[in-house]
């Protein structure tokens, strides 16, 4: 058999889906969106301007290359055959006793290779000025002298800046008209290699010819080099607030907080207590009584409202005494008292008051007042059924109207 669904399970089901989907769909386009390159050098990044390729390479070279992601204190105390590479590094992270550090670790021998404009901010007697009209273009440039870095020969790289000739001796190994964009000098008893761009070593720069060569090269000779590719200033350091701020975390807490509520609206669906579906009976018994009440206030006959109760008891109170037809009250009252023992003194009082009440405007609630004290006096006479007080008294909204 076809399996049926309720429907309210059906009204569910509906519901989710309408939630859901617009969220699978939004989570599918951000998701399918190619983040841009961010132009981070980075050993991790795969994007054209990413040095994944580079790292891979000398790993399968059998280099002795690590990733480096401490302050340069932490730095080895015997530098000799160890090459810091410092790609486009971020100067947000860099501090005063770093810079200490990364003289200290030159002194002892060691080496830095550093890329980009920011490179007087790291190592000493540094002198760059930057291009006014930087032109993000590749351009090719033929060696100035022969030295172990140019051996490989033409080499292709976007500078956006240049090394100026005020600064201490060094050597020029590649130039633009003059303009130095790969030089190295001495520091104690290390030395610096920098480069105007990363180029050389970013996964679209690296295939093209000599850059390859020159990037080995400046490592050094491979059985004893030992290479460290700095990550430490690749940008800020991540905290736990931001990490849980990246945008594949956020949404996939917003998947998590919605399966949450899921899981919990269906829970509590099922688990309440159960409660059968009330509707309002078509036929209530006391519709009659409504109909001839709203009969009633729209011909503005409050009287007969008291009228009918009042001689419904008189001709219930006659019938069981077996009395004349239209006795006076007083006498209903006297022939209750002996025959039947209704001692109550408010009777005649009470019927008094509605002889009045018949021949006046009296309120809707003096009315009230009077039919309820008159169905007291005829429950309690045995006049009416027991149920039929009972209900009466139940009905909802039996108050008089105050307009």
């Amino acid at each position: 058999m076809p399996l049926k669904i309720a429907p309210a399970d059906r009204k569910l089901l509906l519901w989710s889906a309408a939630i859901l989907f617009p969220v699978v769909a939004a989570l599918a386009i951000l998701s399918g969106t190619d983040e841009e390159d961010s132009g981070v050098p980075s050993t991790y990044s795969a994007e054209s301007q990413g040095a994944k390729a580079a790292w891979l390479l000398l790993k399968d070279l059998h280099y002795r290359v690590e990733r480096w992601d401490s302050p340069p204190r932490e730095l080895p105390t015997d530098a000799r055959n160890v090459v810091l590479i410092l790609a486009n590094p971020s100067t947000a992270s860099l501090d005063r006793d770093d810079k200490v550090a990364l003289n200290t670790f030159l002194g002892r021998g060691g080496r830095i290779l550093i890329t980009g404009c920011a490179v007087r901010s790291f190592v000493p007697q540094a002198a760059v000025e930057a291009e006014d009209i930087a032109d993000p273009s590749w351009k090719h440039y033929s060696p100035e002298l022969l030295t172990s870095l140019t051996r490989a020969g033409d080499i292709s790289m976007s500078p956006f800046c240049y090394w100026e000739h005020s600064t201490p001796p060094l050597l020029a190994h590649y130039s633009d008209k003059g303009r130095p964009v790969v030089v190295s000098y001495k520091v104690g008893r290390g030395e610096v290699v920098w480069w105007a761009s990363s180029t050389p070593l970013t996964n679209a720069g690296i295939r093209e010819a000599g850059n390859l060569g020159l990037f080995l090269n400046a490592l050094g000779v491979r059985q004893t080099a030992h290479i460290l590719w700095d990550e430490y200033y690749h940008g800020e350091r991540a905290t736990l607030g931001r990490y849980f701020a990246e945008r594949p975390i956020l949404f996939g807490l917003l998947q998590c907080a919605l399966l949450f509520a899921a899981v919990v609206f269906t829970h509590s669906r099922r688990n309440l207590p159960i409660h059968p579906a009330t509707e309002p009976s078509r036929l209530s018994p006391l519709e009659f009584v409504e109909t001839l009440g709203n009969l009633y206030r729209k011909a503005r006959a409050s009287r007969v409202a008291l009228e009918v109760p009042y001689q419904r008891f008189r001709t219930a109170a006659t019938r069981r005494l077996g009395l004349r037809p239209e006795p006076s009250n007083s006498d209903l009252v006297n022939a209750l008292h002996q025959r039947v023992g209704y001692k109550d003194p408010s009777l005649g009082n009470l019927l008094s008051r509605i002889e009045d009440a018949l021949y006046s405007e009296p309120s809707e609630k003096v009315i009230l007042e009077l039919v309820q004290e008159l169905n007291r006096h005829m429950y309690n006479l045995r006049l009416l059924p027991e149920e039929t007080i009972t209900n009466g008294n139940r009905v909802p909204g039996a108050e008089p109207r105050t307009n």
